[in-house]
């Protein structure tokens, strides 16, 4: 009885495994018959993908071009800008800074600042905390921001904020902090100072330091120097024309650069212990808060659109790329879509919807 329980057992985990198998090649298949239809149609040069499923990565593939002057074809290792996704490392920064002691989430912002003062208003500028900075709830101008398209048009971050480098980009305190949820890529760029005040180093630096480093990270990065560029894709419009990389003094909103080989890694850490952030950390920043009606929390997205399971993580934009990170906490699983077209989204949203809709039926 016993061996025929053994046997009868191997043989469901092989039909099991075998269903698996096939479910995870029709998924392939699907992806591999729409994303370069997708591409085309759009005028999207190039997309790197990886899903990952139970802890795994099940799928991970580069479609397209990164430079289609060269014909340089998209892979796990090519850089992309990620834009809004900054945010959610910058929220990791600031956790850090948070569990090592050095600032607390309901202090006022202010307390941490010396180069640069939010300019008074009539609203109580030390109502403006570290919480309601991640959380889009402080009250803020400036949703987001454009970038540069030549190194020597980039000023300093405290020149952003003041608005001399453009006068859009002057954050302001325009409504009473934690009365009304409203994004604030301006608020992240107070936070990329704070790290730096405290830190005593350049945002880049401690970022690279404190969490790239011990994530194995080794290709991303928020200084673009020569090494990031040496394998970063091209950026195209949205006719599929060759654009200059924008370049950002707000790096924590909008200017990291990565691949999807450290996405990867990014992600696998989040859903176990790691050496930069406790679990109890990251469940903090992922919770999202009743102003943004369940929709955000600190550097975190929540979506719940797509079936009966909850995702989080953050999607990115800026001229000439597109980005999603999505992960589903519960069972370890997610996916991550990078693209170096202005049209990307439209491809972007192609790919998360067709992994959406099978995970949930499996």
């Amino acid at each position: 009885m016993k061996t025929l329980i053994t046997i009868i057992t191997m043989a469901l985990s092989t039909l099991f495994v075998n269903a698996q198998m096939t479910s995870e090649k029709e998924l392939q298949k699907s992806l591999d018959n729409s994303i370069p239809v997708a591409l085309k149609e759009h005028h999207v040069p190039g997309m790197a993908i990886a899903i990952i499923k139970n802890d795994q990565v099940i799928i991970k593939k580069g479609y397209g071009f990164s430079d289609v002057s060269l014909g340089a074809k998209v892979d796990a290792k090519t850089g992309f800008n990620i834009g809004s996704i900054s945010k959610m490392f910058t929220a990791w920064g600031i956790m850090k800074m948070v569990e090592d002691g050095k600032i607390d989430l309901d202090t006022p912002a202010s307390t941490y600042l010396t180069r640069w003062k939010l300019p008074t208003s009539k609203f109580d500028v030390n109502k403006v905390t570290i919480r309601n900075l991640l959380q889009h709830t402080a009250g803020l101008s400036v949703h987001g921001y454009n970038g540069y398209e030549s190194k020597n048009e980039l000023t300093s971050i405290t020149k952003s904020l003041s608005g001399t480098s453009r006068e859009e980009e002057a954050v302001t305190l325009i409504m009473e902090p934690e009365s009304k949820w409203q994004y604030s890529g301006g608020g992240y760029t107070i936070l990329q100072l704070i790290i730096e005040e405290v830190s005593g180093e350049t945002f880049a630096n401690y970022m690279e330091k404190n969490i790239f480093k011990p994530l194995k990270m080794k290709h991303t990065s928020f200084k673009i120097d020569k090494k990031i560029l040496k394998k970063s894709a091209k950026a195209y419009d949205e006719e599929g024309n060759e654009i200059p990389l924008r370049l950002f003094n707000a790096q924590a909103a909008a200017g990291l650069h990565t691949t999807i080989d450290d996405l990867i890694l990014f992600a696998k850490a989040s859903f176990s212990k790691n050496p930069v952030l406790s679990e109890k950390s990251i469940t903090l920043l992922r919770t999202p808060t009743e102003l943004s009606k369940g929709n955000y929390g600190m550097g975190y997205m929540e979506m719940n659109r797509f079936g009966d399971f909850t995702l989080h993580g953050h999607g990115g934009s800026n001229e000439g790329w597109h980005s999603g990170f999505m992960l589903d906490f519960e069972s370890k699983s997610g996916i991550i879509i990078l693209t170096n077209g202005s049209s990307g989204r439209n491809v972007l949203f192609g790919g998360l919807k067709d992994w959406a809709q099978w995970h949930g039926s499996n």
